[in-house]
């Protein structure tokens, strides 16, 4: 790897990002070994491939999807079973295809990958952060937090996902708040302590995991506003697909229903309800595109969390370890809405929330706070990062229902007049607006080829800027 100063000279394609989106475009356009395209990576993290998801070294925290689903590459889908098992015997891939690897294992993986492309030591990795990204007449400029700039002929928005922060104005005082994706933090919170967490979904998993992993003994209570979690994937089967032509032609109600009778009548047949689901799965971006503007409104309000809970699913261990802690007492979830935590004289925590469905309030003692409100998806509420300077600058502009960044195929993003933009795409968790199923790494790794052939077909061949 070549690891060359920042204001040195142009590259072709700037990916801004080093976590699952950013390695997965950069693998694409490395793969090709008659190209020209000079790639540079912006990552400030110590390694590449390890965003929030990967970057976990705890063996309890599981891919949410069988391996083998989860090859990088589309047209191999054995590919990462074959890293798991570093064989080709058949007897071991079978068994691990079925099974959740270590998500620490899925991060090691996309790095191996990476660097067995053909192009691979052309590659320059700058470890900086981007906060900004000049248009200039043919191309962009970005600046460093080092205050070095790079000109690229194009930009690739790899940002991946920011954690969703609790309102300042509900926390008072010297409050002990950690993180869901501070995975050590989490394990380092003493073993005694009643913890609270806020969010009950998949972040809401990865802090209970992190705290069994430190080897916490104390109470914990989950408060969510639905007070719903996530639901266990049932054993494989059920790859037929559905029958996605008779859902486009309906409204939501409508859909709704067909769903819930192909669910009654999987369980009459003896079928698990999630194969109901995992037949769904390959159509989720043409079920939220073929909604009209009022009905995804309607989605956003009224069932995306019960949506999330039965699509978005975790290993069966996972779920026995939730089940497990609840049976036993330890794990209490709590559906309402907080109101406020203040710090006490003794460095514990007063919880305050509104339950559901309920008037008043209710209140509990806790020691520690965990954010687990999940992803923010408004890039107006992450004003001091690069996508606040650049929606200062008007070259985004937040995307369907205010979620992510408006985008059109293949990723090319729309500036704040509604225009295409041809030196600036976006792939991963910001088109979730548009595309609704657009963080799991099948659409990942499609946008990341899709980004990476147009790329080629636009750039190769012509000489990149310069600073």
């Amino acid at each position: 790897m070549s690891l060359e100063s920042a204001g040195s000279s142009g590259v072709d394609v700037a990916i801004v990002g080093g976590g699952a989106a950013g390695v997965l475009v950069a693998t694409r356009l490395l793969s090709d070994p008659a190209s020209r395209l000079r790639i540079a990576i912006i990552e400030p993290a110590a390694e590449l491939a390890r965003g929030a998801a990967y970057a976990t070294n705890q063996p309890a925290h599981l891919l949410n999807v069988t391996a083998g689903w989860m090859s990088a590459l589309a047209e191999d889908p054995g590919h990462f079973v074959r890293f798991l098992s570093g064989s080709d015997d058949a007897g071991t891939a079978a068994a691990l295809a079925t099974g959740f690897a270590p998500r620490r294992d899925y991060g090691r993986y996309l790095g191996d990958t990476l660097r067995a492309q053909p192009r691979y030591p052309a590659l320059q990795w700058l470890q900086e952060r981007a906060t900004d990204i000049e248009r200039r007449d043919t191309d962009s400029l970005l600046t460093l937090a080092s205050g070095a700039t790079l000109a690229a002929r194009a930009v690739v928005l790899a940002v991946g996902n920011a954690p969703r922060r609790i309102p300042a104005a509900r926390l008072h005082g010297d409050v002990r708040l950690a993180d869901a994706w501070d995975y050590e933090g989490v394990a380092a919170i003493p073993a005694e302590a009643d913890v609270c967490i806020i969010g009950s979904g998949l972040s809401m998993v990865d802090a209970v995991l992190s705290l069994v992993h430190g080897g916490h003994r104390g109470r914990i209570r989950v408060l969510s506003r639905h007070g719903l979690m996530p639901l266990a994937h049932a054993e494989s089967g059920g790859t037929d697909t559905a029958p996605i032509d008779a859902l486009l032609a309906l409204g939501l109600r409508e859909r709704l229903r067909r769903i819930r009778a192909w669910t009654r009548e999987a369980t009459a047949a003896g079928e698990p309800w999630q194969w109901v689901f995992d037949r769904l799965r390959p159509h989720g971006q043409a079920l939220w595109r073929s909604l009209a503007h009022v009905e995804q409104q309607r989605f956003l309000r009224h069932l995306v969390r019960y949506w999330d809970i039965h699509r978005h699913r975790i290993a069966p261990q996972a779920a026995q370890t939730l089940g497990a802690l609840r049976e036993g007492g330890r794990l209490e979830v709590l559906a309402g809405r907080l109101q406020s935590v203040a710090a006490r004289a003794d460095g514990g925590l007063d919880v305050r929330y509104r339950p559901r469905h309920a008037d008043g309030e209710c209140a509990f003692r806790a020691d520690w706070l965990i954010n687990a409100t999940g992803v923010e998806t408004h890039i107006d509420l992450r004003p001091d990062t690069l996508l606040g300077a650049l929606r200062v600058r008007g070259r985004v502009l937040p995307g369907p229902h205010g979620i992510g960044i408006a985008s059109e195929e293949p990723g090319r993003v729309l500036d704040a007049h509604g225009q295409p933009d041809p030196g600036l795409f976006v792939l991963g968790a910001m088109r979730i607006g548009t595309l609704w199923e657009s963080l799991a790494i099948p659409e990942l790794r499609g946008q990341a080829q899709a980004l990476a052939d147009h790329l080629r077909a636009t750039l190769d061949g012509r000489a990149a800027p310069t600073a």
